[in-house]
């Protein structure tokens, strides 16, 4: 660019450094602003810690089925502080690594909260200095949801982000809501040794993932020791001395389950509480920045991606919505396809999935169904890890892969081929053919697309 184009970008998020980085190599000028730490949500509070957690109970799980592998593993135990030590590390040794991107790109990065004070105009609310630009992008990402009932406020009602500061491991959690981020913390504190009780409100846990997926997941988690109570509507906690009597009605009775600790896990909302986006005008719904397929706002110049837009609030998807909008911003056009877009949840088993659930492709095509259990598969057996299936759905019109949901080991990293292949209009018969190497966990969905094309091989 001869003249540089001076861009601001609120939020230093996923949706934000990625999107400020790619502007710096577009020739752009930028300045971002965070008002926390670097890496947002998903570094911070989100993704990463929690995935560290998860793994340190995987290891425990390892241990406890030693004997099976030959291998006597006795007397171990778990040192929480050193659990959250070394998670803290890993989050500060990623944030580390976000800064120095940003140096070497040499953008700007402004310390403070910033809100608007007209359409090319932010001002830092710490500092009082105004930054001018050409074009700004609002990434301001989401805080954790809230349930407004007697009680809910208590000191041992902790939210999503609150979970991630706790010093000493308690000896019971309750978690109001069966969510991805409900089961996977219900895991990290049942593997690490609390008594854990789910409370979900609807029917099934993780609402809005394949039923039978989800019902799989279920039964996986119970079966492990965990608690999971569904169609329970939470009414009242009760802080009492050491424990919190959490008050719910199901199937038309009125019951009661205690914790230590009781975590709200009710998802996340859209955040634009400190930006003053009525001064310039900006038009929103239900707390969510509304933008159209370029990511652009109804006020020329101003842009916004990522869970401040609502949506799909995932990491992976707030990094495209940035880097989307600052092509648009600095003149390379580009517009956001949300038609393959991954969704992991990272428990054991794991689960993962793209494209139409069962009970939604039903509804607008006449489909066929593959399924391929692990427990036939050769690596999961050598892994001890045989619990889950990949499925396959397909239109019978073009035999093309509208969907695919895994439920079992390393599902979250298994997932990039459906989502490759479904980016790419891929049909059944083609994934049936593709070679994959032997042995591995991947020849499941080879099997699984068979089983739709000329019968899958180790199945009878």
């Amino acid at each position: 660019m001869a003249d540089k184009i001076k861009i601001t970008i609120i939020g230093g998020g996923v949706g934000g450094y990625p999107a400020a980085i790619k502007a710096a190599r577009m020739g752009a000028d930028v300045t971002l602003i965070e008002q926390n730490f670097l890496g947002g949500t998903c570094l911070n509070w989100g993704c990463i810690p929690t995935k560290s957690l998860l793994h340190a109970g995987e290891v425990v799980q390892t241990m406890k089925e030693s004997k099976t592998f030959g291998i006597s593993c006795k007397g171990y135990s778990v040192d929480f502080k050193a659990v959250v030590k070394r998670k803290d590390t890993v989050v500060k040794q990623l944030r580390q690594g976000v800064e120095g991107l940003l140096k070497a790109k040499k953008i700007r990065v402004v310390q403070g909260t910033a809100e608007f004070v007209d359409a090319s105009t932010v001002q830092i609310k710490d500092t009082g200095e105004k930054i001018k630009s050409d074009k700004i992008l609002i990434t301001s990402g989401s805080r954790p949801g809230t349930l407004k009932f007697k009680g809910s406020d208590g000191s041992d009602v902790l939210n999503s982000d609150q979970v991630l500061a706790l010093k000493v491991l308690p000896k019971s959690v309750v978690i109001i809501g069966g969510g991805v981020i409900g089961v996977e913390f219900a895991q990290i504190f049942h593997r690490l040794g609390a008594k854990v009780t789910i409370l979900e409100l609807l029917e099934t846990l993780v609402p809005g993932t394949d039923k039978e997926i989800a019902q799989s997941l279920e039964q996986s988690m119970v079966a492990e020791g965990i608690e999971v109570i569904t169609g329970a509507g939470v009414k009242e906690i009760i802080q009492k001395k050491g424990t919190n009597k959490v008050l719910y009605t199901a199937a038309d009775q009125e019951k009661s389950v205690s914790g230590e600790k009781v975590i709200l896990s009710v998802g996340r909302k859209p955040d634009i509480s400190s930006l003053k986006v009525d001064n310039v005008g900006l038009v929103h719904e239900n707390g969510a920045i509304v933008v159209n397929d370029r990511m652009e706002t109804n006020v020329p110049g101003i842009y916004a991606a990522g869970d401040v837009i609502g949506g799909i609030m995932l990491a992976h998807v707030a990094t495209m919505e940035g880097e989307c909008a600052v092509s648009n911003a600095l003149g390379k056009e580009s517009i956001i396809s949300y038609k393959a877009i991954p969704s992991c949840i990272y428990t054991d088993p794991e689960v993962a999935s793209v494209g139409l659930t069962e009970e939604e492709a039903k509804e607008n095509y006449d489909i066929e169904v593959g399924r391929f259990p692990f427990y036939a598969c050769g690596k999961a057996l050598v892994i001890n890890r045989t619990h889950g299936m990949i499925k396959i759905i397909t239109e019978k019109e073009f035999d093309e892969v509208i969907g695919v949901h895994i439920i079992g080991p390393r599902a979250t990293d298994l997932i990039a081929e459906a989502v490759l292949g479904m980016t790419m209009e891929m049909t059944v018969e083609e994934l049936a053919h593709a070679v994959h190497p032997h042995p591995t966990l991947s020849e499941s969905m080879m099997e699984s697309a068979l089983s739709l094309y000329g019968g899958a091989i180790h199945m009878p």
